[in-house]
């Protein structure tokens, strides 16, 4: 990310800076005018930012508009890099965001039910639990239109296999993933549907149920998304908006990165914590004579 969008801008504050606010802000799950309210509050933020002004509500939203779709792709791809993946295995899963700000109660009420939302699909890690890939459009969408764009970003990684659900129950898909990636693909067949397909015949008695289960592990990467930065998106476009679920999916990987991190240095602070506690009550005990 180069440091401004111009050499002809104002140069108050760097490209770096406004999507570190623009993470913050997805993560306190606030609009522009509430985390420009807080930051005004909150010195250290300042600080830890290097900001010397607090930025105008409108800076950060038409840094946002003004950043390409690309950016977020590859934002995506070096959080990527924070975690030390190999040959995973890969679980493929989507899920959506609302498009709106009316609630579950309210839409039952008036009995009326979204008429779009934002369809987020993304390929998970099932060991480290970080999304490798994504895909954002307008939904409602068949799942299985994304899984080639999404099995294809994740070659680079030479993964070990993939997970699917039934959603995703496709000659085309299965040799994608078994003849360009030399994979292992697990995708149960749908009841009811012809049988037809060379790959897809093999899922009839090739089917490993403790590699397929892995699968969901990606709907536990959606539901604890939703919990932490929220499923709505506010945005009023559906270009403002995938880039929206896509600024989502890079907090994720950040916060899982972090979340590791602090869980490493609480283990180290404790295991120290236990080792000078025996070391001092030894020689606290030293000092005193044995017990006859």
């Amino acid at each position: 990310m180069r440091r401004y969008s111009s050499r002809f801008s104002r140069h108050d504050f760097t490209q770096v800076q406004l999507m570190a606010l623009l993470m913050f802000k997805t993560k306190m799950r606030m609009r522009y005018r509430e985390i420009v309210d807080f930051i005004s509050i909150c010195p250290k933020m300042m600080k830890i930012l290097k900001l010397c002004k607090i930025p105008h509500y409108t800076t950060l939203n038409k840094f946002f508009l003004r950043t390409g779709s690309s950016l977020f792709e590859k934002l995506l791809g070096r959080s990527v890099r924070l975690f030390d993946i190999s040959n995973p295995w890969i679980a493929i899963d989507a899920t959506g965001h609302s498009s709106d700000y009316a609630s579950r109660h309210y839409e039952h009420r008036i009995r009326r039910k979204r008429k779009n939302y934002s369809k987020n699909s993304i390929a998970v890690d099932t060991k480290t639990q970080a999304i490798l890939a994504q895909r954002a459009r307008k939904g409602p969408r068949h799942d299985s239109i994304d899984a080639d764009a999404l099995i294809r970003k994740c070659r680079r990684l030479r993964p070990e296999g993939f997970s699917l659900d039934k959603g995703y129950d496709c000659e085309r898909i299965h040799r994608i993933i078994r003849e360009e990636l030399d994979a292992e693909s697990q995708i149960p067949q749908r009841i009811g549907m012809a049988k037809s397909g060379k790959y897809r015949k093999m899922m009839l008695f090739g089917l490993i149920r403790e590699k397929y289960n892995r699968r969901s592990i990606a709907e536990t990467v959606n539901s604890v998304e939703k919990r932490i930065f929220g499923e709505e998106n506010r945005s009023r476009s559906e270009r403002t908006r995938n880039k929206e679920t896509k600024l989502r999916n890079v907090c994720y990987n950040v916060y899982v990165r972090a979340r590791a991190l602090s869980n490493v240095l609480v283990i180290a602070f404790e295991g120290f914590y236990r080792a000078y506690s025996a070391r001092l009550l030894r020689f606290l005990m030293s000092g005193f004579p044995s017990p006859h």
